[in-house]
């Protein structure tokens, strides 16, 4: 598995987590790994350079000044001993203050910029014949500050380079070893850490689909307790839809049942009549019954049309309210000749454009002026009114009796009815302006007029 998965969308939140905690680990052991190994090389030749600087200070005792010149004489052991060291090649160099070889190696160069009156102690790397060493150069100066002698000791690398790398072996395997139990450690810690994540994705898995009982978030860590609780905001929101929507079908069903009733009463009464006069009122009722009927089944089927993801075919669009509040008003005219009603239309503004369905928003106009209608006065008087000032409105207020301040926010119920209202109806009028409404971020709002009677539904734009 690569890391660069981790952060690609769609990964699994292990491999994320090892994305963001495995480079940063490995790093600092690297850092550790490369410090370890620099403070055993730099041991490893500080003890090397020490030996070097033995045999140099050793080389220094056997020299001998006369009359300021410096003089070397090494028996055949002594010098064996010092240019023989066992796994390397050791050579010396002696020389006076004019730079001439006294003894040793002549091609053991001096370091750089060394200057054997300054009394200096120099280490350095060089190569002779080819061949690379590590030396140190030593000054000294002869009895009574008469003459300088400059002593070279150098030795070949292999005994150094097999110790660095017996240190970075040392060094290196123990490091790999904390290396692959850290990594080991973090994945059986992120593996225990997600298991609560696992034991709430079976808990759900498990569950049947009328199951939405809410989740037991008590046991569950605190980080992962947000998601129970948002788990079981999401069980309580589906339950009481689902109890919505199974009180809707019940109730859609019972109203449903009375017109339908009616229906199969009037035929069978217009089947049993013989006399045409007769039969021409029994089809009068049916027409009644089956208008009330058609009118139900359109304000359930607007109801289903309206609540946000029912109906695929909704269209938001630029909508000129003023134009289709006009318009609308304009239809309603003879249905408000025949109810004896004044349908007049007000309004601020010539054009007030807004984002929505206009034929949704034109049945929730309707529902509004046929509830208006239905519950003002005989004769009496329905006003349209639309204000862009300071917000978008638009209300529909009649003269009736208007509604008590107890029902004022229950009307908007499906299928409620104010108690006692003389008018037969479904209850549906009202509940579809509030989800057209909804479904538009705008809000309804019912008031009465004044203490004498009068209501006023109004539409808040946002």
């Amino acid at each position: 598995m690569k890391l660069t998965l981790g952060l690609a969308p769609g990964a699994s939140l292990r491999a994320k987590l090892l994305y963001w905690l495995l480079p940063p680990m490995l790093a600092v052991l690297l850092a550790s790994l490369l410090v370890s190994y620099d403070v055993a090389l730099r041991v490893g030749n500080d003890a090397y350079d020490g030996g070097l600087l033995d045999d140099a200070t050793d080389i220094a005792g056997q020299i001998r000044f006369s009359t300021g010149q410096p003089s070397l004489d090494l028996t055949a052991q002594a010098r064996e001993m010092l240019t023989s060291t066992p796994g390397d090649q050791t050579y010396f160099r002696v020389l006076n203050s004019r730079g001439e070889t006294v003894a040793g190696e002549n091609a053991l160069p001096l370091p750089n910029g060394f200057a054997a009156e300054r009394r200096q102690l120099a280490y350095y790397d060089a190569s002779v014949r080819g061949v690379a060493v590590r030396a140190v150069a030593m000054a000294l100066g002869g009895p009574d500050g008469a003459g300088t002698a400059t002593v070279i000791a150098a030795e070949t690398l292999r005994r150094r380079v097999g110790i660095q790398h017996r240190l970075l072996a040392l060094v290196l395997l123990p490091q790999l070893a904390l290396i692959a139990a850290a990594c080991a450690i973090i994945w059986f810690g992120i593996t225990r850490g997600l298991r609560p994540l696992r034991e709430l994705t079976q808990a759900v898995a498990q569950r049947g689909w009328n199951d939405l009982t809410a989740l037991d978030s008590g046991r569950t860590p605190r980080e992962v307790r947000p998601l129970a609780e948002a788990i079981n905001g999401l069980m309580r929101r589906l339950s009481s839809a689902r109890e919505g929507q199974q009180r809707f079908i019940a109730n859609a069903a019972h109203q449903l049942r009375t017109p339908l009733a009616g229906l199969i009463a009037q035929t069978e009464v217009a089947l049993a009549e013989g006399e045409p006069q007769a039969h021409r009122a029994a089809l009068q009722q049916l027409r009644a019954a089956s208008r009330r009927a058609v009118r139900l089944v359109n304000q359930l089927l607007t109801l289903a049309r309206s609540e946000p993801g029912n109906e695929p075919g909704v269209r938001f669009g630029p909508v000129d309210l003023a134009q289709l509040a006009e318009r609308v008003t304009m239809d309603w005219v003879p249905e408000a000749i025949a109810c004896n009603a004044d349908l007049g239309y007000a309004s601020d503004c010539e054009t007030a454009i807004t984002e929505g369905d206009e034929l949704l928003l034109g049945e929730m106009l309707s529902n509004l002026i046929d509830n208006a209608l239905r519950y003002g006065r005989r004769p009496g008087t329905v006003t349209v009114s639309l204000t862009s000032r300071p917000q978008l409105e638009i209300s529909v207020q009649d003269d009736g009796p208007g509604i008590p301040e107890e029902e004022l926010e229950r009307v908007f119920e499906r299928f409620h009815r104010v108690p006692g209202s003389p008018h037969s109806g479904a209850g549906l009028g009202l509940a579809i302006v509030r989800e057209i409404a909804q479904s538009h971020g705008a809000t309804v709002q019912a008031r009465r007029v004044s203490a004498a009677g009068g209501a006023i539904v109004v539409v808040t734009f946002a």
